[in-house]
């Protein structure tokens, strides 16, 4: 058990809904592994309070925080300094405390390409189905785009949200076709080509109707990926195995991401596995 005292290391997820949260469980593991004398809790923070809780963190002497929906795009705003990778997103999941402010850094990307190395998803030639707009599709997507598929196709409730995301992914070469469209509008033209690899990147533990009519336009061998974890990929697991499609849930990309950002703010190495271990034992 992780010692608290009064020269622990204080580091967080914020978000709203946050209970749900493992990275905890998974940070609090590497901690302990790595000697250090940290402690990783969850706090639950309204969207219209980020400012204010990212200020008293900071002012705290917070060492690092680890942000979740709704916060992820709000939150790169508010960051003084930001990684590459945050910039190309431009939202952020993790901060890292430095003296006039926090410095932002986007691990989602980083942790999905290692997540489906580990699984043996092949993405080169393939055509993808993105459902969602937010932050973690923002830091995915470029990384998706360098793997060289043949088509991304960027699905939001917001349609503009989608495009906007198609648009800042697209790069001058054209490696792969990215267009985008309103979840509702399954109408949209997109050369009658079936989808390899469906990725599920919204915060919502049902599959809508909606949502539902995409899932219809599958190919042979397909794979739904889904950012949702435990207990709320519950649903869409089960609708997978209804049509008999191969299904993960996000516990690797949680994992992966997070050793990112455990990086990130110490500038070590994390145990992989000692964190895989302990997200088995919270199930």
């Amino acid at each position: 058990m992780n010692r608290v005292d009064g020269a622990t290391q204080v580091y967080a997820v914020l978000g709203h809904p946050v209970q749900h949260s493992q990275s905890p469980v998974i940070q609090n593991a590497a901690f302990q592994a790595a000697g250090m004398n940290a402690v990783y809790i969850a706090l639950e923070v309204p969207a219209p309070r980020l400012e204010e809780a990212l200020r008293g963190l900071h002012a705290a002497g917070v060492s690092g925080l680890s942000v979740t929906t709704p916060h992820k795009e709000a939150a790169f705003a508010l960051t003084h300094d930001r990684t590459a990778e945050a910039e190309q997103a431009r939202a952020v999941n993790t901060l890292r405390r430095e003296r006039d402010g926090w410095r932002g850094h986007a691990t989602d990307g980083i942790g999905f390409l290692a997540w489906i190395a580990e699984e043996g998803i092949e993405m080169r030639g393939r055509r993808l189905i993105v459902i969602g707009a937010g932050g973690a599709t923002r830091a995915i997507v470029p990384k998706l785009v360098t793997l060289c598929p043949e088509a991304i196709h960027v699905v939001s409730r917001n349609a503009e949200r989608a495009r906007a995301v198609a648009r800042s992914a697209t790069e001058p070469d054209g490696r792969a076709r990215i267009t985008a469209a309103a979840l509702g509008d399954r109408a949209i033209e997109r050369g009658g080509d079936p989808w390899n690899v469906l990725i599920r990147a919204i915060p919502v533990e049902p599959v809508s109707a909606e949502e539902d009519s995409w899932w219809d336009q599958h190919g042979p061998g397909a794979v739904v990926l889904d950012l949702n974890y435990g207990a709320r990929a519950t649903a869409a697991r089960t609708r997978a195995r209804e049509r008999g499609l191969r299904y993960e849930d996000g516990g690797a990309l949680l994992i992966h991401q997070g050793a990112a950002s455990f990086e990130f703010w110490t500038g070590k190495r994390p145990s992989v596995a000692v964190m895989k271990e302990a997200l088995r034992g919270s199930a």
